[in-house]
């Protein structure tokens, strides 16, 4: 058959797709990725085959209008209307605040990449379309050229959870003056041009390829195909260091891609994470670049390098520090090494009540203070926008990522705004001398291997695809 992948321009969102994708090719199966801008490369790098869509050159949140994301108050209303508790708000935020701006950056009706996608789904005509969550163009190409459609998440499902929690308080909603489903807003001006019905499948997919660990994932009506989530982090030459077994015990520190093309210092955390682990006897490897590092000169026992794929370093470790971001949980699960979490605690709302700083820029505009979501990258403005709200001193998904690894005894948390370098420093010890928490970091490995892999899911899509073209 052949399989279409639609997905977000960014290697967040290409590199879990790929162990699916070449599941599926290495089974017979025709498969293409479909993105947008100038992605194309990346995904050929992969190995696999690149759909281009639209301008090379276009890149949604650098753009001259880039939208920005929903205000702060209308979130608040959302979350009292709905009856969140904190934790359940933080996940209704990363919705709405979050996923769905660049859901709305692909179906603006003055740019074409959705339609860019529908006219390719028409030519090339798929029996399968997955889409991730911020490509909802993915469900109407599908709907128009008659395939079946699936989304795949990377751990858990804000998306399928915010829209249960609207569905089941639509009265209350309705009291409050707000709009039911504003992601079924977004995507029905799309739909209507093509005569697509808009029901909840055209939203979360016939269903989910959820690769969430037990215990991680959020509870939605969306059906789900279990998938493990198999690291893939890029190919790179093995540098001959790494070719050696360390002579000391190794942590890896990193901090992820996405911020650190535009945040100084990482919120002032890698400078106090490095003085932590400066007095210990270990060897660092930190995947940091000069934004993060930010003038900060790393103790000796630091190695510190651009990149280094996280397959190839982890199960060289004995722990890992990290912001706690989904890809990078994962490849610590998979290589099983415990995991040192950094995570505020800090609600997301709290964060964007305050009145926004002013900010302080260097002459390439990379912040140094708090960050502004929903609009350009900072080192490639010309003039800077009116901050409307600031993103917390954290991963928009660390406090569920970490709780899940407290909770299983895999590993700590880090608190840089609340603890010392002394006690940052206790913590790290900690991990790497109480056996424990390799043993639990063991368990969740465990509870990964007995997911089914990527080959195991090609008979489950093949079968699903083909009851789906039954019905048709």
């Amino acid at each position: 058959m052949r399989v279409l992948f639609a997905i977000d321009p960014s290697i967040a969102h290409l590199y879990p797709m790929v162990p699916t994708a070449w599941a599926l090719q290495n089974a017979g199966h025709e498969v293409r990725l479909a993105s947008f801008g100038g992605f194309a490369d990346r995904i050929a790098a992969t190995g696999l085959t690149p759909v281009p869509l639209g301008d090379a050159s276009w890149a949604a949140r650098i753009s001259d209008n880039p939208l920005e994301p929903k205000g702060a108050e209308e979130a608040q209303r959302y979350a009292d209307a709905l009856g969140l508790n904190p934790e359940e708000r933080e996940y209704w935020y990363l919705f709405f605040q979050y996923l769905l701006t660049p859901t709305a950056d692909y179906l603006r009706s003055d740019r074409p990449e959705a339609d860019a996608l529908i006219d390719y789904a028409r030519t090339w005509r798929p029996d399968l379309v997955i889409w991730d969550l911020t490509q909802a163009a993915g469900a109407v190409a599908a709907r128009v050229c008659g395939a079946a459609h699936a989304r795949l998440v990377f751990a858990y499902d804000p998306s399928g959870w915010s829209i249960d929690r609207l569905a089941a308080n639509r009265d209350a909603l309705a009291a409050a003056g707000l709009d039911e489903n504003p992601l079924a807003t977004l995507v029905r001006p799309l739909a209507e041009r093509y005569g697509v019905e808009l029901d909840d499948e055209l939203l979360v997919g016939q269903w989910t390829l959820d690769t969430a660990p037990p215990g991680l994932g959020l509870p939605t009506r969306t059906r789900k195909v279990p998938l493990r989530y198999v690291p893939y982090n890029g190919a790179e030459p093995v540098p001959d260091w790494l070719r050696e077994p360390p002579q000391r015990p190794r942590i890896c520190l990193t901090l992820g891609e996405s911020y650190r093309r535009f945040l100084r210092g990482d919120w002032n955390r890698t400078p106090m994470l490095l003085d932590a682990l400066a007095d210990l006897d270990l060897e660092v490897v930190a995947t940091l670049n000069d934004v993060q590092l930010d003038g900060y000169t790393p103790p000796s026992n630091v190695r510190t390098l651009e990149y280094l794929p996280l397959n190839q370093i982890l199960p060289t470790c004995a722990a890992v520090i990290h912001h706690g971001g989904l890809g990078t949980f994962q490849a610590a699960v998979a290589s099983r090494v415990p995991q040192l979490v950094c995570d505020t605690l800090e609600s997301i709302m709290l964060k964007m009540e305050q009145e926004a700083p002013e900010e302080e820029t260097d002459d390439s505009g990379i912040y140094r203070s708090g960050v502004e979501y929903g609009v350009r990258e900072a080192d490639e403005r010309e003039h800077e926008p009116a901050v409307r709200w600031l993103m917390p001193a954290k991963k928009l998904e660390a406090t569920p990522v970490s709780n899940y690894v407290v909770s299983r005894g895999a590993g700590l948390r880090l608190n840089h705004q609340t603890q010392s370098v002394a006690e940052l420093r206790e913590s790290i010890e900690a991990v790497l001398t109480d056996p424990s928490y390799q043993q639990g970091a063991e368990a969740i490995y465990d509870v990964w291997r007995a997911m089914p892999s990527p080959n195991d899911v090609v008979p489950v899509l093949e079968s699903l695809a083909q009851d789906a073209r039954n019905r048709r």
